[in-house]
């Protein structure tokens, strides 16, 4: 238990760390997809996929709930 909360505490500290360091000079990501609007679709693509997915999921666990009530 003293592991998992030494972990955590040390994960928690360690995030600010990575924002300070993403300071430095503009990325290829701000060059491009954010320069030409790009960004907004490709993270629209991700969340319908990601939307998609878990629907098919859940649909998909309740077929199987259906089939192991049959038996």
């Amino acid at each position: 238990m003293i592991v998992k909360s030494l972990i955590a505490v040390i994960a928690l500290l360690a995030l600010p760390m990575r924002t300070f360091a993403a300071a430095g000079a503009p990325g290829w990501l701000e060059e491009t997809m954010f320069a030409s609007g790009k960004i907004n679709t490709v993270v629209m693509v991700v969340a319908a996929v990601l939307l998609g997915i878990t629907v098919w999921m859940i649909l998909l666990d309740r077929r199987i709930g259906r089939l192991e009530k049959r038996k």
